[in-house]
């Protein structure tokens, strides 16, 4: 089993089979980037390389992830037996080993040489707050418990040497940042873009503040991840990453970062963030940048974030219910907002509960239906047909106003709030049998095309 721990091995896997073109016709950092990957994500279609974009000299990858196959392909699982894998394999630790001499470190850029202005970083929609970062991983230590978080928060460009740090509170990287603030120090963090598909999909993992998320791509890759010291932090960057702005956050400073089109497919209101100070940009020779697209569902940014989403879903509701059968965060909901579940039923309300725990629980769940043990989650009409046959508002409703929701609800009545629901589309307990779709006997055995000349 190949096991990419630098990406440039994944992409010469990509282009041996077709799914990643290179683009050598000229394009813009504002917005045609954005658009063609757009284009590309809507068909689920390769991963895009541009090799020409004006007034930069590096190439960007963008869509890397635009396509659920590729989410898989890149631990060499089929898209079909890619949930089973990270659920077994989240949990696993595997420490990383430090290694000397990095291709991330071989050129180093210090003082008067750090411009992240030569970097073609990309303005996404019309109504951004301007060009960001959006594929970097930030990898801060919590200076409490001394491991490491890593995450992604976009970054707006400020200047030659500055970028805000979106990483609201509440979010682990926010959490780091105001404790250190609570002695008037600043954040360091590295933030590496261009990464071995393990770390990017690590990164996303739904685990606690305190499990490092460098272990969990160690766990996925069932080896460790090559990691190095940064040049001027007191951090570490994985070793074969592309490029890697390290820095601190000023204490206390905060910028106006936004609006900037977000996961639900709106745009996210301006509001404070922190500011980071660059103190050194290291790269690997012939380096290129790398963009992750979010916007309207589905994007990589999508992708990426349904198997750990759908992991935690399917551990917060197997603790209410044991006889969870399987579960799906739609892409409609932006695969956070919706969960549907089935379940073998032993109880007449026990869909109740589990709709209570996963509404109040920390995924960000809007809606939740809950479906019998007959319904694939997967198969949008067979959902419905189960709301419209097993059904009924005055008693199989359940609403929940004003609950705090971790997640970007553009209508919501109050910040980080939101109204919730939940649809008990389960048959009455023991009654699963005469509300069954109607069968004809043998179908499956009789093929119509051996009747046809």
């Amino acid at each position: 089993m190949t096991k990419y721990h630098d990406l440039r091995d994944y992409l010469d896997y990509l282009e041996s089979k077709g799914d990643l073109v290179e683009i050598d016709k000229e394009v813009s950092a504002k917005y045609d980037i954005v658009a063609l990957t757009r284009q590309s994500s809507d068909i689920e279609g390769p991963a895009l390389m541009f090799t020409n974009v004006k007034g930069y000299d590096y190439p960007v990858l963008s869509g890397l992830f635009g396509a659920e196959r590729r989410v898989a392909e890149a631990f060499n699982v089929k898209k079909e037996d890619f949930h089973k894998f990270y659920v077994e394999n989240e949990r696993k630790v595997v420490k990383p080993e430090l290694v000397d001499s990095p291709p991330c470190q071989e050129i180093v850029l210090t003082g008067d040489d750090i411009d992240l202005t030569k970097l073609p970083i990309l303005t996404h929609y019309e109504k951004d707050g301007g060009p960001y970062v959006t594929a970097g991983l930030q990898m801060a230590t919590h200076p409490d418990t001394g491991v490491r978080n890593v995450s992604i928060h976009r970054m707006l460009l400020l200047g030659k040497n500055k970028l805000s740090v979106y990483a609201p509170p509440g979010r682990h990287l926010g959490r780091i940042i105001q404790r250190n603030e609570d002695f008037d120090r600043g954040t360091e963090i590295v933030t590496a873009i261009g990464n071995a598909p393990a770390l990017s999909i690590a990164s996303q993992a739904r685990v606690p503040l305190g499990y490092d998320e460098i272990d969990v791509a160690g766990g996925l890759l069932g080896e460790p991840v090559p990691m190095a010291h940064c040049v001027s932090i007191d951090e570490q960057v994985p070793a074969f990453t592309e490029i890697i702005i390290e820095g601190r956050t000023i204490p206390h400073e905060r910028v106006l970062d936004g609006p900037f089109g977000e996961y639900p497919g709106t745009y996210s209101r301006a509001s404070d963030a922190p500011v980071l100070e660059v103190t050194a940009i290291t790269m690997r020779k012939n380096a290129f940048y790398t963009n992750a697209l979010t916007g309207m569902p589905m994007t990589e940014n999508h992708w990426m974030m349904k198997p750990a989403v759908r992991a935690l879903a399917f551990e917060e509701a197997y603790r209410i219910c044991p006889e969870v059968v399987d579960i799906n965060v739609t892409d409609g909901g932006t695969t956070r907002h919706h969960i549907i579940v089935s379940i073998r039923k032993r109880h007449e309300y026990e869909a109740r509960n589990l709709i209570a725990g996963l509404l109040a629980g920390p995924i960000g769940a809007k809606h939740v239906v809950v479906v019998d043990e007959d319904i694939d989650v997967h198969d949008p009409l067979m959902v419905e047909w189960a709301i419209n046959n097993r059904f009924q508002a005055s008693k199989d409703l359940v609403v929940i106003p004003s609950l705090h929701s971790p997640t970007l609800d553009p209508s919501a009545p109050a910040h980080r709030t939101s109204d919730k629901m939940g649809l008990d589309a389960t048959a009455p307990y023991g009654k699963l049998d005469d509300l069954k779709p109607v069968y004809t006997p043998g179908i499956e055995n009789i093929r119509l095309e051996d009747y046809i000349k």
